[in-house]
């Protein structure tokens, strides 16, 4: 079967503050398949999130090939992104409008995904009057909303509390375990990757570093002592590329039409 995500020799530059071309994304190679949970691990600045910008489409100056076949993108930021005038039924209605999704599966679809995260009860409850941890819940359903076949998540809890953070993960797996959608998960946290990933990716300087199945049956449990141990295992093996600086290659000045600034287009892309 054909993965449904596919990356080769994918490269990406930008420009610094004195005018040089610094690699962001170095060569990487990448094949994810339909239904599978990756999470790609690695440090702040490493170029995680540059590759689900250009995955996600928002960002198409690279060299190389990224290509996503399995329908829809959802994407899942670090903040929930909410439009604070509209009620958490109405963000989910502008997003499903904006999808054009059929109005007859629109309630279906909302119903689903708020009781499984428990926002049954807060329809008409306006993004200041929920918590933090209830908004990021109210962005995952909104993601999900669209019927999306990848979805693409880029630290979504890191801003939470642990003990909001751990539900959240519970009912992200309990979702992704009755639909099985595509995920790609970024995160800095090898706790958070063991528990949620069937394959984790270390990433460093722009480059893959080492690949790991996780040894852990499913479905899983915080408590799981095999977790734990898998989590000591990341860190032990690949803490060193976990902590290193990133390094960024300087490249001489005939390379410079693989920079991009980020035209105003994407920008405003992803900001909305």
């Amino acid at each position: 079967m054909k993965p449904v995500i596919e990356v080769a020799s994918l490269r990406k530059s930008f420009r610094d503050r004195e005018g040089l071309s610094r690699a962001v994304l170095q060569d990487l190679d990448l094949t994810v398949d339909a239904g599978e949970f990756l999470c790609i691990l690695g440090p702040s600045g490493c170029g995680k999130s540059t590759l689900l910008n250009v995955l996600a489409g928002l960002d198409s100056v690279y060299e190389g090939r990224a290509s996503v076949n399995g329908g829809r993108v959802g994407y899942l930021f670090q903040e929930p992104r909410l439009l604070p005038w509209l009620t958490a039924e109405g963000n989910l209605d502008f997003a499903l409008s904006s999808c054009r999704v059929p109005t007859a599966r629109r309630e279906e679809l909302k119903s689903r995904y708020l009781a499984m995260t428990g926002l049954s009860d807060f329809r008409d409850y306006y993004p200041h009057q929920i918590s933090g941890g209830m908004a990021q819940r109210l962005a995952l359903v909104r993601a999900l909303c669209v019927e999306p076949g990848v979805l693409l998540m880029d630290e979504p809890f890191s801003g939470l509390d642990e003990i909001t953070a751990r539900r959240i993960r519970s009912d992200l797996l309990s979702i992704w375990e009755e639909t099985r959608k595509t995920i790609v998960f970024v995160t800095h946290n090898a706790y958070e990757a063991c528990f949620l990933a069937d394959r984790i990716l270390v990433m460093s300087g722009g480059v893959f570093r080492h690949e790991m199945r996780v040894p852990v049956a499913r479905p899983r449990s915080y408590e799981d002592p095999a977790i734990f141990q898998c989590s000591r295992d990341v860190i032990k093996a690949f803490g060193n590329e976990i902590d290193r600086e990133p390094e960024r290659t300087v490249l001489p000045a005939a390379a410079s039409a693989l920079v991009d600034d980020l035209d105003r287009h994407t920008v405003a892309r992803m900001n909305n």
